[in-house]
């Protein structure tokens, strides 16, 4: 089976379509939208693959060069990460007899509804409806994905995850604090998006602020001016400016994590958190709403909170860091467990095992409602709901 990986860009370290590669191999190419200049175009490179570059001035040129790869019938499957590339795909792949098979994994899950983007959620719907098969990545997009229309006879889950080799040692990081009067960090990673609710969270640090507890947040994740602006404004509103740190981009997230008492996720709404599983799978303590899907990483390991409930937030990481030793060896008891759970070889071996499925069972008329062969073989145990 030949495999052929679509990403929206090349910008960034994205460890899925990485792990995908590693595990299929030769078998396994990518093609990317922009103009292939990012970090994981060099890391796939690395790996001895040839990134084919789509990008270009424009919108509609990388379909139009996608399209004609669709006709070339050099591929047997386009997987597409993202809604950016998905619609790509099903764009590109539109009113073609011989195509390779169309597979969009969807790595969000309310956000175009939270932030009320109609064009955006009208295009989610197109693309349930023309590709292949759909792969969620957590039982909540899984959710999300049939309430938008998708059957279950074109839904497949997947796990994301990552390589843990060369991951720091924790003995070995030496502590980043901006403010040597802190007695104890809060690490939080994420863009300055409102599906992250940094308010909450900073509300929340007002509180333990509040009972004389010296703490210090340091917020790695960009944003527009706006946001940044926004935020510092409600620190400054709940007394805790000279406790927050804004990071912006960090290089050394590991690090800044494996430096920190406990990291704070207060999302409203997840697909499946790279933050999170690496946080967990780090060992450190980590204090997260029940968002999307974080109960399908951290549900079975601890407590989670309400989201936007700040003073559920505040009283979780007060527990943590009036006993940080003992909440560090519990979360050293699953971090392994996590790390195999949300490694390379699970990550890769799930997508492509949801390309195969959908390349084998591909034949006749789709159907777009009930459940057929291909939609029993794939309604699997979504990630996280393992016993």
């Amino acid at each position: 089976m030949r495999v052929l990986q679509l990403v929206p860009s090349t910008i960034g370290h994205n460890e899925i379509p990485l792990s995908i590669l590693r595990v299929g191999g030769p078998a396994v190419t990518l093609a990317t939208l922009d103009e292939g200049s990012g970090e994981l175009f060099a890391a796939a490179e690395r790996l001895g693959v040839t990134v084919e570059v789509l990008g270009g001035r424009g919108f509609i040129a990388p379909i139009v060069r996608l399209r004609r790869m669709l006709r070339a019938g050099r591929d047997d499957v386009v997987l597409a990460h993202g809604h950016h590339a998905g619609w790509a795909l099903v764009l590109a792949a539109w009113g073609l007899r011989q195509r390779p098979v169309t597979v969009v994994a969807r790595h969000h899950n309310l956000y175009h509804h939270i932030e009320r983007r109609r064009l955006r959620l009208l295009m989610d719907r197109i693309t349930i409806r023309w590709a292949d098969l759909m792969v969620a990545s957590s039982s909540s997009v899984g959710e999300t994905l049939m309430a938008e229309g998708c059957p279950m006879s074109r839904l497949a889950f997947a796990t994301n995850g990552r390589s843990w080799e060369g991951s720091p040692d924790p003995r070995e990081v030496v502590e980043r604090r901006t403010n040597d009067g802190a007695a104890f960090r809060l690490v939080a990673v994420g863009n300055l998006k409102s599906e992250k609710d940094h308010p909450t969270l900073i509300r929340a640090l007002g509180q333990v602020v509040a009972t004389g507890r010296h703490v210090e947040l340091f917020i790695a994740g960009t944003g527009s001016e706006r946001a940044l602006k926004d935020l510092e404004q409600l620190a400054i509103d709940e007394g805790v400016r000279d406790c927050v740190v804004f990071g912006g981009w960090c290089a050394d997230v590991e690090q800044i994590m494996l430096a920190a008492d406990v990291v704070v996720h207060a999302s409203v709404d997840e697909a499946s958190p790279q933050a999170v599983y690496e946080a967990a799978g780090l060992g450190v303590p980590v204090v997260a709403s029940w968002a999307g899907g974080i109960s399908d990483i951290l549900g079975r390991y601890q407590q989670l909170v309400p989201p936007g409930d700040f003073y559920a937030l505040a009283g979780a990481i007060i527990e943590v860091i009036d006993d940080v030793p003992e909440f560090r060896k519990r979360a050293s008891r699953f971090a392994a467990e996590v790390r195999e759970r949300y490694g390379s070889e699970r990550c890769g071996s799930s997508y492509l095992a949801a390309c195969d499925l959908a390349v084998r069972e591909r034949s006749g008329p789709r159907q777009r409602h009930g459940t057929t062969k291909l939609g029993r073989a794939i309604r699997r145990i979504p990630p996280g709901a393992e016993r």
